[in-house]
């Protein structure tokens, strides 16, 4: 992980997409049935690494753009999955989450499903999905492209459109997306809401009423 990143990961995606709000932007909240395979804190941040497909009938033979894609995947980045249209099958399982997990891949968003969760439950790869489920994708699904501008489902608009590069932070409220050109100032904003949320809470635990809060911060 990018040590610059780490701000935004400390201060969580409900302040990032507050941050978003102040500066009068949709914030880009992905999809809120994308949730953490696992039981325990699903909590990354990293560029986006992104990969896209498209359900396609064909026989024998596994998904050859899959593999490559996965193979080239640098370390400390998010592989974000695009299922597209994918229904009822996994864009990968055990090996392959494996073979990202040796790679240093320090998280992945999949907008489709995955299997062998109780395996990559104890990967230490920390994984979001849509679903879980048995079918493999071979035969059924393939990869299309990667490191390519990609569409997945949104919790706040039907899409949102992730390009590579831009950040993706994960913790147990959700996934938000930082686009990578609009970097510096978010995490500007996300410092200095930060603080004041920091102060603001040390006041209120003290007593201090909402209402006069609220006036004093702003924001609550």
């Amino acid at each position: 992980m990018t040590p610059e990143l780490n701000p935004l990961l400390d201060a969580g995606t409900a302040v990032i997409a507050d941050v978003f709000d102040a500066l009068n932007q949709v914030p880009l909240v992905v999809d809120n049935r994308i949730a953490a395979i696992g039981d325990g804190a699903c909590r990354f941040v990293g560029p986006a690494y992104t990969i896209t497909g498209e359900s396609f009938r064909w026989s024998g033979g596994g998904d050859r753009a899959k593999l490559e894609a996965i193979d080239l995947m640098p370390a400390g980045v998010v592989a974000v999955w695009a299922g597209t249209d994918i229904r009822g099958v996994c864009c990968f399982g055990d090996l392959l989450a494996t073979a990202m997990k040796a790679r240093g891949v320090g998280g992945v968003v999949v907008d489709g499903g995955v299997r062998d969760t109780a395996f990559i439950k104890n990967l230490g790869l920390p994984v979001m999905a849509r679903y879980r489920t048995p079918a493999q994708a071979i035969g059924r699904w393939h990869v299309t492209s990667r490191q390519g501008p990609i569409r997945v489902r949104g919790a706040l608009e039907d899409w949102v459109t992730i390009k590579p590069g831009d950040i993706i932070v994960a913790d147990e409220d959700g996934i938000v997306v930082v686009p990578r050109d609009n970097l510096d100032r978010v995490l500007e904003q996300v410092l200095t809401m930060s603080n004041k949320e920091a102060n603001a809470r040390q006041e209120i635990a003290g007593g201090f009423p909402l209402l006069k809060a609220l006036e004093k911060y702003g924001h609550l």
